[in-house]
């Protein structure tokens, strides 16, 4: 499963956030007329709403990748920001505006933006699980962040977005690496209809509300020993295989 490998996880963030060499300045500095998106997000109790993260790119200010044969060759040079969101008054929305022409010397262009929210550090179900990021990417541009965040393939859309989408707390065991991990379930994002990357045309605004069902986990568990089947207890206490290592997100929506 995807949330297994921590590695392919992270590597990609920290590319992109050291990826600019030289003296290539990172300044952004939008035009005061420059074009924004908003990305607002409803956050229930129970969760944590990590810092946004932004990727821009830039024409003017290359940078190097390299080919199989360690050749390197200029690509579009990467900027990558961290910022937390701001609070609406009375209210459990965060939101941030961003400026998709982000200007400077480089004249930096929105190309991706991330957002990120986990189960909360204090909830029970946390006690000894690796716990992993539920993630959104929107894309404004080709290609930026990586697909390692388990969001799926990006869908076009155009115009604004408004997703709602029922989460349930997913507890993973594996028996053959001793460990176990916790995260939300939403719907297996190698399906469409559930993925959670798009990319966007003329959107000025994105709302992400989670409907969060804290109190109906699903658990799945790998064979003791193996090989065989991955087991799933639903939260009403009946029991199945997993469909390529994920519960049914069908039946879980007939239990809430």
């Amino acid at each position: 499963m995807n949330f297994l490998n921590k590695t392919a996880l992270l590597l990609p963030t920290v590319f992109l956030l050291s990826a600019c060499y030289g003296n290539t300045d990172q300044t952004l500095s939008p035009p005061e007329n420059a074009r924004r998106v908003a990305i607002a997000v409803r956050v229930p109790e129970g969760i944590t709403l990590l810092p946004l993260q932004m990727l821009y790119r830039s024409e003017r200010c290359k940078t190097k990748s390299y080919n199989s044969s360690n050749e390197a060759y200029e690509i579009r040079g990467y900027n990558g920001f961290m910022q937390a969101f701001s609070p609406i008054a009375n209210s459990d929305i965060r939101q941030q505006r961003i400026a998709i022409d982000g200007g400077g010397k480089c004249q930096w262009q929105l190309n991706s933006i991330k957002v990120s929210f986990k189960i909360a550090d204090g909830n029970p179900l946390v006690k000894r699980k690796e716990v992993f990021a539920t993630n959104y990417i929107f894309d404004f541009d080709d290609y930026g962040f990586s697909d390692g965040y388990g969001t799926g393939k990006a869908k076009e859309v155009s115009g604004d977005l408004d997703l709602k989408t029922n989460f349930f707390p997913m507890i993973f065991i594996n028996n053959l690496f001793k460990s176990t991990s916790l995260q939300f379930f939403g719907g297996d994002t190698d399906y469409e209809q559930w993925t959670r990357r798009y990319k966007l045309s003329h959107t000025n605004r994105v709302y992400i509300e989670p409907i969060i069902h804290m109190n109906e986990p699903v658990i799945l568990e790998t064979p003791n020993p193996p090989p065989g089947n991955t087991a799933v207890t639903y939260p009403d206490g009946s029991t199945g295989k997993a469909i390529h290592t994920k519960p049914d997100y069908e039946k879980l929506l007939s239990m809430k």
